[in-house]
């Protein structure tokens, strides 16, 4: 039995998606299911059917985060377990989040089919608000990671004042495991990349390094309002022209460093009066970059920046960091063990990091996590028009299955002439993080799942 002969069913896990994104179904393509609404708890329930049938258990924890567990053969050996997320923005796509859960549907569809059983556990997760468009600060892997306790998710309240604890046992979901009753050996999540770079490059897989640093910051600004055909312009506390030149300037210092983004998504001018100088901006602003260092630098240079560019606009200032989260850094043996498998399948791949927020980044902080990226139609996402092509997402559900089953079985069970010649373990050559043991199958003689020779 061939590996590709194992994974490959697009058309069931498009039907899968198609049917899937009925619930909250919106205009021109788009899903409208935020978390916790009667939406997400259809969704949740047509997960449950369709999966009954593959695993051996399901868990619910405290906070409406659902693990579907197909056990091994040792019970004593800690899960790999994957997936990703069913809610969605309030005007979002088909594909982001739910793509991951359904991919692993269909790993667990295919084990089932084809007889295979797994020393370790293999499971399927889907991690509760991940989006944060109702509730937040609410994910659900930041409770499963212990970023945010179990109460404190509860507790939330959404802007219309719906409660999370409520809504959670509206639609059923309310569980009663602990977060930290699973043990779980590795994390995986395929992702639609939600941005344009695998696309523009023509590639097929991104492989996940981490997640990007994160600050955001709000900036105020006050000068002093006029009539706007009466004040010179040297004699004007301009606080839109003080904000432009900010912008500018920040800009290219960005500019300046390897990688980074910048983004100013939010601003309020008074009093808004085509005829009158502005007296007081207050601007958001995004700034996201990979390495710990750079965003501290920047951090710095934008607080000169501003400062000194309020003196020049004879404006004051004040600036509020709002947040500042370091970048992540993916375990080094799930990015090679992806990477290699990459390589084996010849497909063109990159090395990248994410820079939206996902749960993977959650995990991380307490399991060995790895992240694969599929490139969406010219990298939009968290809109009616997200699109991810059946070609794209076959290669990164296939790409999937490989670090979530492992290569091979035991040394102790694997044939004199399919061990290493050169005397170098498995693991060595594919990470210790998903060890050769993992997989054992009910494969007739003579055929195996891989072969090592293979890696």
């Amino acid at each position: 039995m061939k590996f590709n002969e194992l994974t490959v069913n697009s058309s069931r896990l498009w039907e899968s998606l198609m049917e899937m994104a009925e619930i909250g179904k919106a205009p021109e393509n788009g899903v409208s299911r935020p978390a916790l609404s009667k939406e997400d708890g259809k969704a949740r329930d047509l997960l449950t059917e369709w999966i009954k049938p593959f695993v051996d258990e399901m868990m619910v924890d405290e906070v409406g985060n659902m693990f579907f567990i197909k056990h091994g053969t040792n019970s004593d050996l800690p899960i790999v377990l994957s997936g990703s997320h069913l809610d969605t923005q309030l005007h979002g796509g088909r594909f982001d989040g739910v793509l991951g859960v359904l991919a692993v549907l269909e790993v667990l569809r295919t084990l089932h089919e084809n007889q295979i059983l797994l020393d370790h556990g293999f499971g399927l997760v889907n991690w509760s608000n991940e989006e944060e468009a109702r509730f937040c600060p609410a994910m659900g892997s930041a409770v499963f990671s212990g970023k945010l306790s179990s109460e404190q998710v509860l507790d939330c309240r959404a802007s219309d004042g719906s409660h999370y604890g409520t809504c959670l046992k509206q639609i059923g979901y309310a569980g009663n495991q602990l977060p930290s009753s699973l043990k779980v050996k590795a994390y995986l999540e395929l992702h639609i990349e939600q941005g344009p770079v695998l696309e523009n490059e023509n590639l097929d897989i991104g492989v996940v390094t981490g997640g990007q640093g994160q600050m955001t910051m709000d900036v105020t600004l006050q000068g002093v309002a006029g009539h706007a055909g009466t004040v010179p312009m040297r004699l004007r506390a301009d606080a839109l022209a003080c904000a432009s030149e900010i912008i500018s300037q920040c800009r290219s210092i960005l500019l300046k460093k390897e990688d980074g983004v910048m983004t100013v998504g939010t601003m309020d001018v008074e009093p808004n009066s085509r005829s009158t100088i502005p007296s007081k901006v207050v601007f958001g602003m995004d700034i996201r970059n990979p390495h710990s260092e750079s965003l501290e630098q920047l951090k710095n240079q934008f607080t000169e920046a501003i400062s000194s560019i309020s003196q020049k606009h004879h404006c004051t200032n004040n600036l509020e960091i709002r947040s500042f989260k370091p970048p992540t850094e993916f375990d080094d043996s799930c990015i090679e063990v992806i990477e290699s498998a990459a390589k084996k399948l010849q497909y063109g791949y990159k090395r990248m990091p994410s820079g939206a927020f996902h749960d993977a980044c959650m995990v991380n902080e307490i399991i060995p996590t790895g992240m694969i990226f599929t490139p969406c139609l010219n990298g939009i996402s968290h809109h009616p028009s997200e699109y991810a092509s059946q070609e794209h997402y076959l290669k990164g559900r296939i790409l999937c299955y490989i670090p979530c089953l492992s290569f091979a079985e035991n040394d102790e069970t694997m044939s004199d002439e399919l061990k290493p010649t050169n005397g170098k373990k498995l693991s060595d050559s594919v990470a210790q993080l998903i060890k050769e043991e993992i997989i054992t199958n009910r494969i007739p003689p003579g055929e195996r799942l891989f072969d090592e020779k293979d890696f």
